[in-house]
């Protein structure tokens, strides 16, 4: 269609202005992004995260933890080292529910208003300006004994962690009873409650505070680092959707005839460019009197109908195919035009699929950075957690024979007392089942010690940090073996029915057997989360191929199972099946980069029975093979 001169410089005086102003707007956005990488360079570290834009007025611990992920961790403490334990604001208001809160405190002082108030002003005194160092007194409200440690977000004080509620002798404290009155509390209630409070020496008690700061100071380190982490990607979000708005300004300004143009009256094509004949593949005749839908990928085609029908400006991506059957990604733009005194509409698609295919590979690469940092994180922390557990352990498991023996030296006492007395109570139970039950009671809690300890030594191994390229002959059934007490909870709630076939005398493979350990473990719990109820089963085999010289592990379950035509899908990065269900699609992803880089194969098949089949093969080594 003719231009006059006058809008043709008007159209071109646009044109500078816009490429005038991306520059400027790029300048702007390169600077910003130099400054951040200037402050993450620059600054001692942890930097002071006061100093930098503040992204959210309320800097709160709940906004920055998974509350439901620190819960377990204070449970699992106060459980592990018999104190009772909360977490609250810097104002003594709770923040998680409480642990192991002994009667006393949660059932007399608590239930009272002023008891209750002396109870937040004792723990909003815990505040310290050096977390490794505790804070151990009598408790400001019921005078048992208190300790903790802050929690802080570079110089942001979140939250105070404090444990306690111990007495440190069996003697009644008449001052700390007389209390019961002052907080109109119930004076025999109160007595009683106090009797029952546990008694822990001063001496252990530190020991614990001890622990409390250096997990509560592994907590403050990544709080501040998911801080820094996530103010860099909203930047890096901001200046790509800056950047964005920028280039489809200027793409709209551009010349036009280097994108499809079609001219359409309810979706039927009634002329089309040169661009769009190039791009498409066909002659201007063969496009003339189709449908645009018709041009869109099956997927696609009912989305293009529908957008080619409305009125108004409309924007849109879609998939289409092409004469020679190579399929593009196109950016569609439509708007209302007057076309031969007719009233249609003109769609302009514009080829994007090289940026796009460029964008999601940026994007992998920093999801998969940040994922593999936070992997780090938490392992750093579960290694932390479990040393600490172990500490009040071996307690447990130096003790424990110790009271067997005194209990097998003072039995024929005991037993001549039973004969010449008769039947006597000894802790709340009966000496005639006493007897018998002992040695039971002691034992099992040694089994479970000893369970408590190795279930941690697994938990440190598993998250031992390790070169890539650190490799040794690693016997798979013992990483198997090893692996599995890590995952012995969820197999129990997702099946009744779980089987380990595992042949004799494989030979060993050459790997990390850390990075071998993740993949296993990956395998087992796609598969226990794929299984629909506990009656369906979950079996693992280890076999050597003396054919091929390869030693196989299979993990096989009869779940839901995935659809075949997904197959070749599924090891991509972030394809998953359990998007809604918090599934990122990288587990899948970095075992198969792992098992490339042990020369392996990783292969998945339907299962007869119903479900899904995983076959990891890796070379053995044999004989004098290194």
């Amino acid at each position: 269609m003719p231009v006059t001169a006058e809008r043709s410089n008007d159209a071109l005086v646009s044109l500078h202005e816009e490429i005038a102003s991306l520059q400027e707007r790029i300048t702007l956005l390169e600077a910003e992004e130099m400054l951040w990488k200037n402050i993450g360079q620059s600054c001692e570290f942890p930097p002071d995260i006061s100093a930098l834009p503040a992204a959210n007025s309320h800097f709160k611990f709940e906004n920055i933890f998974d509350l439901s992920a620190i819960q377990q961790i204070q449970d699992a403490f106060a459980d592990a080292t018999d104190v009772a334990s909360i977490i609250t604001d810097p104002d003594g208001r709770p923040i998680t529910k409480p642990s192991g809160f002994c009667c006393l405190c949660n059932d007399v002082i608590r239930k009272t208003e002023m008891g209750l108030k002396n109870c937040m002003r004792s723990d909003a005194a815990f505040g310290t300006l050096n977390p490794l160092e505790p804070i151990m007194r009598p408790c400001l409200s019921s005078g048992l004994l208190d300790g903790g440690t802050s929690i802080y977000v570079g110089k942001r004080h979140v939250a105070n962690w404090i444990i306690g509620q111990r007495r440190t002798s069996s003697e009644p404290d008449k001052k700390i009873i007389a209390y019961a009155k002052a907080i109109g509390a119930d004076e025999e209630a109160y007595q009683k409650a106090y009797e029952d409070v546990p008694i822990m020496s001063k001496e252990q008690f530190y020991k614990v505070c001890k622990a409390l700061c250096l997990i509560a100071n592994q907590l403050s380190t990544l709080a501040q680092q998911n801080y820094l982490q996530a103010q860099a990607i909203a930047r890096r979000q901001q200046a790509e959707h800056a950047l964005r708005e920028s280039e489809e300004r200027f793409r709209q300004l551009s010349d036009s005839t280097f994108e499809a143009i079609f001219i359409h009256h309810k979706g039927t094509i009634l002329e089309a460019n040169k661009a769009a004949t190039t791009l498409f593949g066909f002659t201007r005749e063969e496009l003339i009197g189709t449908k645009i839908y018709a041009l869109a990928v099956p997927e696609y085609r009912e989305a293009v109908q529908a957008y080619s029908e409305q009125s108004g400006n409309v924007w849109f991506q879609g998939e289409f195919a092409c004469k020679t059957s190579q399929s593009i990604i196109g950016e569609v733009q439509e708007r209302n035009i007057t076309f031969q005194g007719r009233n249609v509409r003109v769609c302009a698609i514009r080829n994007i699929t090289q940026r796009i295919q460029s964008e999601l590979a940026a994007k992998e690469k920093e999801q998969q950075l940040i994922q593999a940092d936070k992997m780090v994180s938490l392992g750093v922390l579960v290694s932390g957690v479990a040393h600490e557990i172990n500490n009040p352990n071996s307690f447990m498991t130096m003790n424990l024979p110790l009271i067997n023996d005194v209990w097998q030296g003072i039995t024929p006492i005991l037993e001549e007392y039973y004969k010449e007395n008769g039947d006597f109570l000894a802790g709340g139970l009966e000496y005639s089942s006493l007897r018998n039950e002992l040695p039971n009671l002691v034992s099992r809690m040694q089994d479970g010690a000893a369970r408590i300890k190795g279930i941690v030594n697994n938990l440190k191994d598993y998250s031992r940090v390790e070169p890539a390229e650190l490799m040794w002959d690693v016997d798979i059934n013992d990483m198997i073996r090893s692996s599995l007490p890590l995952l012995e909870k969820l197999i129990s709630m997702h099946t009744n029915t779980f089987t380990a076939d595992l042949a004799e005398e494989l030979p060993p493979v050459r790997g990390n057997r850390q990075r071998l350990s993740q993949v296993f473990i990956n395998l087992l719990v796609n598969a226990c989360e794929a299984l629909n109820c506990k009656n369906d089963s979950v079996t693992i085999t280890s076999a050597y191929l003396a054919e091929s010289n390869l030693v196989e592990i299979s993990v096989a379950d009869t779940g839901s199972g995935i659809p075949e035509h997904l197959l070749s899908k599924i090891t991509d990065p972030f394809f998953t099946t359990k998007r809604d269900s918090g599934g990122t699609g990288l587990g899948l992803s970095v075992s198969s980069a792992i098992v490339q880089e042990h020369s392996g194969t990783l292969q998945f098949f339907p299962n007869p029975a119903g479900g899904t089949i995983a076959q990891l093969h890796l070379p053995a080594i044999l004989g004098g093979d290194s």
